[in-house]
């Protein structure tokens, strides 16, 4: 009946191009679907920015030579407000110099909200700080229990 048969003429090129731009299409729609919405359910144990602690009072022990010497430390909830030793004896002290100065610069970044792993101190006093950093640690899994 009066029905004309049309051809159309397509070029390889157009074909390729076509292809291409329809995969880079959908690779830019998965990666945005991944960035803003797939991202987070795929870390189901993802880690709170701030630690949470109960709060009080929690000690650990450190042995100095033959004396122990406790490690106090105070938290709230989210952040720690203080860190003392006790009973400092005047022979720990002649013993171990560098343990005051030591619990104050570490005191003062960890109560500034300083992360325990990230506290930088002294090469000269590697040893105290990280004798200190073990303790503090200790204690402070006691108290996010």
């Amino acid at each position: 009946m009066g029905s004309k048969t049309r051809i159309i003429i397509l070029h390889m090129k157009e074909i390729i191009y076509t292809v291409l731009f329809i995969l880079f299409a959908l690779i830019m729609i998965f990666l945005f679907l991944y960035m803003f919405f797939l991202k987070d359910s795929d870390t189901p144990g993802k880690q709170p920015t701030e630690p949470t602690y109960t709060p009080g009072v929690y000690t650990s022990s450190i042995l100095l030579g033959d004396r122990p010497v406790n490690l106090s430390i105070t938290v709230d909830s989210h952040h720690i407000n203080s860190i003392t030793v006790s009973p400092l004896e005047e022979s720990v002290t002649a013993m171990y110099p560098l343990l005051e100065s030591c619990l104050e610069n570490i005191t003062v970044q960890l109560t500034s909200g300083v992360p325990i792993d990230q506290v930088v101190y002294d090469k000269s006093s590697q040893y105290t700080a990280s004798l200190l950093l073990e303790a503090i640690d200790n204690a402070l899994k006691k108290a996010s229990d």
